[in-house]
């Protein structure tokens, strides 16, 4: 009962962040929205590390690789994240991040915590074939927004990253704990976006802020707070790859959510490309559990 609550809750988060971004940063600059998004979920959780007697002390061979989540966890993965979605749209970004378990699968057997498996193969290459159809509309149609096209590359690179972040960080999770290692990537990471926010301050300003805004940048506070440290609690018992592919659900809900609430356009390309790409992901989920 308690996986099922958790990965309900990490279907809800997937679906509405994409949402939730796109509102907000047509209000707040994307750099500065990462730099106090993060900045604030790391403030509290260092005060639950506190809380519960952490300290942030590692074994002096595990740095060089919280270093490495920090980075990929707040600068790389938000400048990637909040600049795709500000350029493309927020169903482009759930039905992009279903790539996630492809990129996880295939991390995961470069550092040898999972097995190559044949039966894999289809899956993947469907998802990959279903990814080239929604960008193919963005390719081929003159019309379109070339700003969208840069986007989607754009989340294409944050799905990445996000993968690293939890491929790479499991071994730590399961010898330091969730908590522990979060609370580090989160307050080193903070530090190491401190040039983000210094470069992008001429653009930051609260003059067109609104309810929407403040709504939205609360709830990416609490998802990157609550989401991540589900994620890492939730990888304990689970391999990433099925974790991921359990979570995608989650791009169905956010399209029909982007569509009627925030309007945007659904294409014949971006149809096909999105049920292919789930199709993949539905497959690689088949796959996984069958095996012993």
């Amino acid at each position: 009962m308690k996986n099922v609550l958790l990965l309900g809750f990490l279907v809800l988060v997937a679906c509405l962040t994409p949402i939730f971004a796109k509102i907000t940063v047509a209000e707040i600059s994307p750099l500065s929205l990462g730099f106090f998004r993060f900045g604030a979920a790391a403030i509290l959780f260092y005060i639950t590390a506190k809380f519960y007697k952490i300290n942030l002390k590692f074994d002096r061979k595990d740095y060089p690789r919280l270093l490495l989540l920090a980075m990929l966890c707040i600068p790389l993965n938000q400048y990637f994240f909040l600049n795709g979605i500000k350029a493309s749209y927020a169903s482009h970004s759930g039905v992009i991040y279903s790539l996630n378990p492809v990129y996880s699968y295939l991390l995961a057997i470069t550092i040898r915590s999972e097995k190559f498996e044949y039966k894999k193969i289809v899956s993947i290459l469907l998802t990959v074939a279903g990814i080239a159809l929604v960008f193919y509309e963005g390719i081929a149609n003159t019309t379109m927004n070339q700003n969208v096209l840069g986007g989607d590359f754009l989340l294409l690179f944050a799905v990445l990253t996000f993968a690293m972040y939890l491929t790479f960080g499991k071994k730590l999770i399961d010898k330091y704990g969730a908590l522990k290692v979060s609370s580090f990537a989160f307050v080193w990471g903070t530090v190491f976006n401190i040039p983000a926010l210094l470069y992008d301050i001429h653009n930051f300003t609260l003059n067109y802020l609104t309810y929407k805004g403040i709504l939205g940048y609360i709830f990416l506070v609490l998802v990157s707070y609550l989401g991540y440290f589900a994620w890492y609690y939730a990888l304990k018992s689970n391999e990433v790859s099925k974790l991921t592919t359990l979570n995608n659900i989650a791009p169905v809900i956010t399209v029909l959510i982007s569509v009627l609430y925030l309007g945007e356009p659904v294409s014949l390309y971006f149809i096909l490309g999105g049920i292919i790409t789930l199709i993949g992901v539905f497959l690689m989920h088949r796959a996984t559990v069958e095996i012993p």
